[in-house]
Formats: structure tokens, sequence, C-alpha cells
């Protein structure tokens, strides 16, 4: 095959948290079954071939990549002797050879899709058309369709210099083969499409971005277009297996971080989130330092949230992992899906409590941005206390869930120290810790299990709190029969909202507070 040579000059000091040049070269080159192209070639081309050998350095050329000096350049396919226009897109293939694809209509196909493809990600979610090849005259995207290899749905490749390059996708000449068994033919077009493009989109926004916002996204958007394929669903066992890995990790957790995205669209401003995450990364865009949470932190600012907070949400909607609206802020919509291949996140370990026996569990584990699961049997009540080994309390989080007997209720307890009462009736309890901060750098901690009491009710703390004009929820635990009164006074000791109800047996009780007073003004 004749190949022009285009040098892709993506060069970054933003090096993958667990991706080195070796591990990308290893699942490039050595995987068994599907394999993720795009980050690890754009790792590769980011980072040199110093750490390869010669031998290696000449495989480059199967994919598409070729050596100069110590960088690796993007080898553009020349003889590919057949164009095919849609509105937005010129497809490259062959009907001869290795690369030939079985007849027009693939090629015909394959462009009606991408232009469905194209219309949601720039008409719909309202992103900047991804950057064209300049040395072009057409003035179209360009995708190019030739075998792969085994394993590869597709790949984009960005070129250029600066935080903002232009790219194009490879795509396979037929996804009919065993590797691609999973789905229809047209399902893998489909998954292959809108994920690869979200890549050429984020690539026009910021050509240094980790590797695992420009996945988790891609992945997030897969569902968001085509959700019946639920392609999506392959990468929640391991994610799910494994909450003690953080939830940046460049392996193939990444993808399964989708999750935290999708939580996002659901509850945290939808998909224009999710654009404005990626217009704070453009804004950002550093070739040397990871600007990812910054960037998402501050689009979730507009939400009056944080990285931080949509994290510790997703870890507890995770447990909870229920549609239903009791769950409420915790729910996904696809739930009832998700469990048909998770059973929710992996506990590290089941704690028992006995009444007068203090006791602790300690863990030198922890990482940044990563959990822990706990469950938890008593039959008595029992105060649970996060205490820092040696680093800063702030650096932790510390949540309980209380799924309530033969209900579909639950509730949430965020604080260093919580009381738990088994006497409200529970189908479980589970305990999460979390590292959410990077100043101490040390995340170790001891969990204190001593005697609790019971009390006539409960009030949780409010959340969020403080607020200024957006719905505030009030968690209350009742045991046993009672009137309960609560009133909200503004800072000049207005009454600006009541509340109260007679309770006649054991319960939780949510209550939302919308933002307003006794006027309806916020």
């Amino acid at each position: 095959m004749s190949r022009c040579f285009l040098l892709l000059a993506l060069f970054s000091q933003v090096a993958g948290k667990d991706l080195s040049v070796r591990s990308s070269y290893d699942i490039l080159f050595n995987s068994k079954g599907r394999i993720h192209a795009t980050p690890h070639i754009t790792n590769l081309i980011r980072n040199g071939a110093s750490e390869l050998t010669e031998s290696e350095k000449s495989r480059l050329s199967e994919i598409g990549l070729s050596v100069q000096g110590n960088e690796i350049v993007v080898v553009k396919p020349t003889d590919l002797d057949q164009n095919h226009d849609t509105d937005h897109f010129r497809f490259h293939y062959t009907l001869d050879g290795d690369d030939a694809v079985e007849n027009e209509n693939y090629v015909i196909s394959m462009g009606e899709i991408f232009e469905e493809v194209w219309t949601f990600h720039i008409d719909t979610m309202g992103f900047d058309p991804p950057p064209i090849d300049p040395s072009t005259n057409h003035g179209l995207y360009e995708v190019y369709i030739e075998y792969l290899g085994s394993g590869y749905f597709g790949w984009a490749n960005g070129v250029g210099a600066g935080p903002s390059c232009f790219s194009y996708i490879k795509m396979q000449n037929s996804y009919s083969a065993a590797a691609f068994s999973e789905h229809t033919e047209v399902e893998n077009i489909q998954v292959t499409a809108v994920h690869e493009f979200f890549h050429a989109v984020q690539f026009g926004y910021n050509c240094y971005e980790r590797f695992w916002f420009m996945e988790a996204t891609a992945v997030w958007s897969e569902d968001e277009l085509y959700n019946d394929v639920n392609d999506l669903y392959r990468y929640m066992t391991s994610w799910f297996s494994n909450p003690d890995k953080a939830i940046d990790s460049e392996t193939n957790h990444m993808y399964g971080s989708f999750i935290y995205f999708q939580y996002i669209d659901e509850h945290l401003g939808g998909r224009e989130t999710i654009r404005t995450c990626w217009e704070k990364s453009r804004e950002y865009s550093n070739s040397s330092q990871d600007i990812s949470f910054t960037a998402i932190d501050a689009a979730l600012e507009e939400q009056n949230s944080s990285f931080v907070d949509a994290y510790n949400r997703v870890r507890i909607a995770n447990q909870i992992m229920s549609s239903h609206q009791n769950a409420e802020p915790y729910t996904y919509q696809e739930a009832n899906g998700y469990l048909t291949v998770v059973n929710r996140p992996n506990t590290k370990k089941e704690l028992y409590y006995e009444k007068g026996y203090v006791d602790t569990e300690s863990d030198l584990t922890l990482t940044l941005y990563a959990s822990h699961y706990y469950s938890l049997e008593t039959n008595s009540p029992v105060i649970l206390a996060l205490i820092p080994d040696s680093g800063p309390l702030s650096e932790l989080s510390f949540s309980t869930i209380t799924k309530l007997s033969g209900t579909n209720d639950w509730f949430v307890q965020m604080g260093k120290e919580v009381n738990i009462d088994p006497a409200i009736g529970m189908d479980w309890v589970s305990i999460i810790v979390s590292a959410i901060g990077d100043e101490g750098n040390n995340w170790d901690y001891i969990i204190r299990l001593d005697d609790g009491y019971s009390e006539d009710f409960t009030i949780f703390s409010p959340y969020p709190n403080p607020t200024m004009g957006v719905s505030t929820n009030i968690d209350l635990q009742v045991i046993s029969e009672q009137t309960i009164i609560i009133k909200i006074i503004d800072v000049l000791g207005r009454e600006i909202w009541n509340y109260a109800e007679h309770f006649s047996e054991p319960q939780i009780k949510s209550l939302t507070w919308n933002g307003k007073n006794l006027n309806g003004k916020n």
C-alpha cells in the first residue's frame, strides 16, 4: 500500500497515569480480543519511540505509523482508489486487494451512519465541528476504510501542532468477522463511528487532554445516540469489581468511567454540562499539566456542584443502583439494565459489630479518586467514625447507605461520624471511604466502631448546604410514633418554610424544599 508521511506533532509532557509507551505498544500488538487503538496510538506519538526496539519500530507500519529519528509519525494511505462523499465526509475505500470492501453499499451505509453521528455531536449536542486537514481542497472530514487487523474496530489519528489539531478516522473494511460477533455489522459501525468521531471533536478542543477523560466521554456518547446497542455494558463488570482503582486510571478501567459522565448527564445539567467540560478543557489546555479535573470542576460549578461532589454522588449511586424515584438524587435511568451485568461495587470487607466491643478497621492502600466499600452487620446501634492515619481528614469522604427492609427506600449519611440504629429495620448497610484531595497525598485511614445510641428521630445534614434558590433535600429517620415539625428560618429570624407530619411507625422520610419562601419567592 502506498502512503504519505504526516508528522504528528502532539508532543506533550502530560503522562498517562498508568499508560507507558511500552504498555501501549503491547496492547496494540499483543492483545487478544478487542483493541481500543486511539489512546495507545496517540500515546506513542506523544512520547516517541525511545522505549521500542528496532524490530518493534518496524512493526509500527502495520498500523500506519513510522519512526523518523525518535519521533513517531502518521503515514496516511494514498492508494485507496475510490471516494464516496456525503454532506460532511469523504470516504476513501477500494474494491480490490486486502483492503477491499464487499461492495459500494457498505460504504454508502457507513456514510449514512456517520451523517447521523455528525447531526448528533454537532447539531444536537452543539460541539464545534472537528478541524479538517488543511492540505485538502474538498472541505470534508476524511474517513479511510481498510483492513485494520483483527481486534481493531477503528481509531482516530490526531495530526498537527498546538492545543487544537485536525484528524482523520480509520474504519474496518468489514465488521462481519468473529471478533465483531457480539453485535450486527451495522451496530458495530454505529458505536465505532459515534465513539471515534467524538475523539475527532475532542482533538479539535484539546489535543493535550488526558486519555481517561477522552475515553470516558466517548463511551458515554455511544449510548446517547445508539441507546439500544448497549456496547458500553461490557466495561461495567471490571469497573464495578475494582472501585479501588482511581477514576482516572488509564488502563481499560477508563472506559468504565463513563458512568461518572452518565450521572452528570442525568443529574447535573445534562449533555450541556458535558459540552461545557470540553469547552473548559479547551480554555485550560496545557501541554505539560493535567487539567482534566480542573475543567470538569469548572463546568460543574455552573450546576452548583464540583468534581468531588459529583464523584461522591456517583459512588453512592453505584451502590444503590436503582431507577426508583425514592433513590433520587442517586439514580440511573438504566439501572435495571446495568444490573444485568453488575451487582454493585465490590466490597472490600464485611464489618461485624457487637455491642460493648470497640473495633477498628485500618487501610493503607487507598489512592486518589478511588473508593473502598464495606458492608456492615450489627444488631445494636453503632457509631462509625472515620479517622485519618496521618493525612488531613479533609482529603477523605465518608458515606453510609442504609437500605430499609422490604421497601424501595434508602437513606444516605455523610460526615466523619455517623450513627446506625438497626431498630429502623435494614436490608443492608454500605460504607464508602473515598480519597478526594491531593494536598497531603496520604489517604491511609481507620474506621472506628463503637457503641451507638437509639434515637426517636434523626435529621441528617441537608444537601446541598448552603443553598440559594435551588432545591434542598432533607432526610429524616423516625424510630417511634411522634409528630415532627420542621421550620426553616432566614438570617433575620423570619420563618420562610415549614413542614409538619405525624409518623405512626418507624421509617425514613425524604423531604425537598424548593428554595422558595411561603410567598413562593426565592
